[in-house]
C-alpha cells in the first residue's frame, strides 16, 4: 500500500508536468511514421507481413528494424481507431512513461534499499525535461519501449536471482519477454545483456556463475534472435548511406570522430545538469568537429568532456567495493548510451536528446546517491533534513516547470522549429524546417521565410555534392517558384511579359538544378554501395525535388525537360502527382494518347483519388469528343470501359505501372495490377511478362 501511494503521487505529479502534451500534433518524424505508413492503417495479415519484412521507415532503407514499435502505431491507428488524430498516441506514450517511472522506482528501491532516495530518483527522472523528446514526441515511443525492456529485464533478473521454487522458472521467462520487447522495439534494447551483467558485478559479485546462467541465457537468446532476424531483413534491402549533414562524423578520420563524440557526451552531461536550451535537431554545423586547436572554444569543450569521462571512470573503479551503487549508475549511463554515442559504430545522427531517455537514469542515480549521502551525514540535524527535502522539492518543481514549458514547443511544427532555431542556430535543418513550417502557415512574413532559407543554404552551399543533401534545395526551389507565381500573376497584364523572364523562376531553377546534381551523386553512391554488397538499389532519388522541377519546367514552357524530371522522380517514389503532371506535359507536346495513358497510370496507383478520374473524363472530352470514350446518361458523365480506345489506354497504363512496381522491387503490387487489368479490362496477359 505504501509503494502504491508513492507511485500514485509520482504519477500525478508527472501527469501535471505533461498535461499540456496531449494537444500536440503529429509533427517532426511522427508525420512520416504515422500518416505516411500504409502498413499501420489496417489490421491485416498483409500489413503484419510488411511490418516484419521491411525497414522501420516504410519505403526507405535506413538500417532500422523496429517491428514492435510499428505494431504499437498500428494498435493506435487501426485497433483503437485513433487514425490521424494525435491525442491517442500521446496518451499511449505517457502511459509507457508512467510504467517506466514505476520501474525506475523499483530499481532504485532495489539499489538504495530505502524509500527516500528511490522516490527522489524516480521523481527527478520522470520530470526531467530532456525526456520530452521521447515522451511528447510520438516517435519517441521506440525509446520508451526499449527502456521498458531494459528496466524490466534488470528487475526480473534481480528478482530471479533471489527466487526459489517456481520463481526460478517464471522470473527468467519474464526476463526473456522483456528482452524481446526491448530489442524488437529499438536496436538499443540489446544493451539489456550488458545491464544485467553490470547489476551482477555491482550487487551480486559473489554469486556462483552456475546460478547466473539461466538469467544470462534469458536475456541473450531474444537479443540473438532479434539480431538474426534483423540481419536477414536488412540483407534484402539496399545498403543505407549515412548523410554527412546528419552526422558529420562519417566524414572525419577515426580519432577526430571519436574525440568529437566525447564532446557530444559532454554536451549530454550539461543538458542533464542545465536543460535550459533544448533542440529537436543538432545537424551540420551545430557541432563542429574536433580541430586539434587549443585556441578554439569547441576544442576545449572536448578536452573538458574527456576529463569528465576519465574522472567518471576513475570514480566508478574506486567505488566498486565501497559504493557499488555509484559504480553501477556510472556504468549504466555509459553502457546504455553506447549504441548511440558514435564511439563504436557511427549512426544516422551526431546528437539527439531522445538518446538520453534511459542513460539519464544512471546520471540522476549518481546525483541522488551524492545527495542522500550528504543527507545521512547531517541527518541528526532537523535543519539538514528540512533543507534536503526543500532542495528536492525545489529541483523537482524546476524540472517539472521546464518540462511543462518544453511540451509547448512540441505543439506544432512552427513552435518546434522556432525553439530549435534558437537553441541550435548553426544547424541547417532547423532553418530549413522552420522555413517549411512558415510556408505552410498562411500569413507568414515572406521576409522571415526568405531569411531562414538563405541561412540554410549558406550553411550547405560550400559542401561538395557527396556531402550535401537535396532536401533543403527542394524547399528553396519551391519557395522561389511560389514567389515567381505571385510575380507572374501581378505582371500578367503587362505587355511583353513572358514567364522565362521571371527572375524568381530563374532563381528557383538554379537551386533545383543544384539539388538535382546532389541527388544524382547520391544515386551513384547508393548504387555503388549496394553493388559492392551484392544488392540491387531501388527507390532512389528525392521525389519532391523532381516533382517541383517538373512543374517549374512546365511554367517555363519546357515540357520535354519536365517529362524527364518527372520520370526521374518516379524512380524515387511512385506517386499519382507525377502522372498528373506528365499528362499536362504530354498535352503540351501534342501527344493526347500519352496524356490519357499518364492520367490512367495515376488512377491505377491510387484509385481513391476522384480528381484524377474526373480529369481523365475531361481529357477524353477534349481530345476525342466524337469517340465512344465517354458516355452521358441523364447528365451523368462517365468513362466507357467498353470503348476500344479507353481499353487500349487502360491496358497500356496497367502495363507501365506494373513495370514500375517491378523495378521498385514491389512484386506483390505489380502482380495485383496485372491481375486487375486482365480480369477487369480484358488486357492480354503477355503484355505483363
Amino acid at each position: 500500500m505504501r509503494h502504491g501511494l508513492v507511485l500514485a503521487a509520482l504519477w500525478t505529479v508527472t501527469l501535471l508536468a505533461y498535461s499540456d502534451s496531449f494537444r500536440g500534433g503529429l509533427i517532426f518524424d511522427a508525420s512520416k511514421a504515422i500518416l505516411d505508413d500504409s502498413r499501420i492503417q489496417a489490421a491485416s495479415a498483409e500489413n503484419s507481413r510488411l511490418i516484419w519484412t521491411n525497414d522501420y521507415w516504410y519505403g526507405a532503407s535506413t538500417g532500422l528494424f523496429r517491428p514492435l514499435t510499428t505494431f504499437s502505431y498500428l494498435f493506435n491507428y487501426a485497433v483503437l481507431g485513433n487514425g490521424p488524430r494525435p491525442a491517442g498516441y500521446h496518451w499511449i506514450n505517457f502511459a509507457l512513461h508512467a510504467i517506466n517511472l514505476a520501474l525506475v522506482y523499483l530499481l532504485a528501491l532495489a539499489i538504495f534499499r530505502e524509500l527516500a532516495p528511490a522516490v527522489a530518483l524516480a521523481a527527478l527522472w520522470a520530470l526531467h525535461p530532456v525526456l520530452t523528446e521521447s515522451v511528447t514526441n510520438v516517435v519517441g515511443r521506440a525509446d520508451l519501449l526499449a527502456a521498458f525492456g531494459v528496466l524490466a529485464g534488470v528487475l526480473c533478473y534481480a528478482r530471479g536471482s533471489m527466487a526459489t521454487g517456481r520463481g526460478r522458472l517464471w522470473w527468467p521467462l519474464a526476463l526473456a519477454v522483456a528482452a524481446a520487447i526491448g530489442s524488437f522495439s529499438k536496436e538499443s534494447g540489446v544493451v539489456l545483456v550488458a545491464a544485467v551483467l553490470l547489476y551482477d558485478l555491482a550487487f551480486a559479485r559473489n554469486r556462483p556463475w552456475s546460478a547466473r546462467i539461466p538469467g544470462y541465457l534469458a536475456a541473450a537468446v531474444p537479443v540473438l534472435v532479434y539480431l538474426q532476424i534483423r540481419g536477414r531483413i536488412l540483407a534484402a534491402l539496399p545498403t543505407p548511406i549515412i548523410a554527412f549533414v546528419d552526422n558529420p562524423l562519417v566524414g572525419a578520420d577515426f580519432w577526430t570522430a571519436r574525440l568529437t563524440s566525447v564532446k557530444v557526451i559532454g554536451k549530454y552531461l550539461w543538458l542533464l545538469i542545465w536543460p535550459g536550451q533544448l533542440a529537436a535537431d543538432y545537424s551540420y554545423r551545430q557541432i563542429p568537429l574536433f580541430g586539434w586547436r587549443l585556441d578554439n572554444g569547441e576544442d576545449w569543450q572536448t578536452i573538458l568532456a574527456l576529463a569528465a569521462v576519465a574522472v567518471a571512470a576513475v570514480v566508478a573503479l574506486r567505488c566498486y567495493r565501497r559504493a557499488p551503487a555509484v559504480s553501477f549508475f556510472i556504468a549504466f549511463f555509459f553502457v546504455t548510451l553506447a549504441p548511440t554515442a558514435n564511439l563504436v559504430i557511427l549512426i544516422g545522427a551526431i546528437m539527439a536528446e531522445r538518446f538520453l531517455y534511459l542513460p539519464s537514469v544512471g546520471f540522476l542515480g549518481c546525483q541522488v546517491w551524492l545527495a542522500w549521502s550528504a543527507y545521512r551525514l547531517g541527518s541528526r540535524r532537523p535543519a539538514a533534513r528540512f533543507a534536503a527535502a526543500a532542495a528536492l522539492l525545489f529541483v523537482a518543481a524546476a524540472l517539472g516547470s521546464r518540462t511543462f514549458a518544453r511540451n509547448l514547443d512540441w505543439r506544432d511544427e512552427l513552435s518546434l522549429w522556432s525553439s530549435a532555431e534558437r537553441a541550435s542556430p548553426q544547424s541547417y535543418k532547423t532553418h530549413i524546417n522552420l522555413a517549411q513550417a512558415l510556408m505552410n502557415l498562411p500569413g507568414s512574413a515572406p521576409e522571415r521565410i526568405q531569411a531562414q532559407i538563405e541561412q540554410a543554404l549558406a550553411i550547405l552551399d560550400s559542401l561538395p555534392d557527396e556531402r550535401n543533401v537535396p532536401t533543403a534545395y527542394t524547399t528553396a526551389g519551391l519557395w522561389f517558384r511560389a514567389n515567381g507565381d505571385r510575380l507572374e500573376q501581378s505582371l500578367r497584364t503587362q505587355a511583353g511579359y513572358t514567364p522565362p523572364g521571371n527572375p524568381w523562376y530563374q532563381k528557383s531553377l538554379k537551386v533545383f538544378l543544384r539539388g538535382e546534381s546532389i541527388d544524382h551523386t547520391w544515386r551513384r553512391m547508393a548504387i555503388e554501395r549496394s553493388r559492392a554488397d551484392g544488392k540491387t538499389a531501388a527507390g532512389l532519388g528525392w521525389a519532391p525535388l523532381y516533382l517541383g522541377l517538373g512543374r517549374l519546367y512546365e511554367k517555363l514552357g519546357q515540357p520535354s525537360q519536365a517529362l524527364e524530371a518527372l520520370r526521374q522522380g518516379l524512380q524515387g517514389k511512385i506517386k499519382p502527382e507525377f502522372f498528373e503532371e506528365m499528362s499536362a506535359s504530354y498535352r503540351a507536346l501534342g501527344e493526347p494518347d500519352q496524356a490519357a495513358i499518364a492520367l490512367m497510370e495515376g488512377v491505377a496507383i491510387d484509385p481513391a483519388q476522384p480528381r484524377l478520374a474526373s480529369e481523365v473524363v475531361q481529357l477524353y472530352r477534349d481530345i476525342a469528343p466524337l469517340s465512344c470514350a465517354v458516355t452521358d446518361t441523364s447528365g451523368a458523365v462517365s468513362l466507357n470501359l467498353g470503348c476500344p480506345l479507353v481499353r487500349g489506354h487502360l491496358c497500356a497504363a496497367s502495363r507501365n505501372v506494373a513495370a514500375l512496381y517491378r523495378e521498385d522491387h514491389r512484386a506483390h503490387e505489380a502482380a495485383a495490377v496485372a491481375r486487375s487489368a486482365i480480369a477487369s479490362f480484358g488486357c492480354r496477359p503477355e503484355i505483363f511478362q
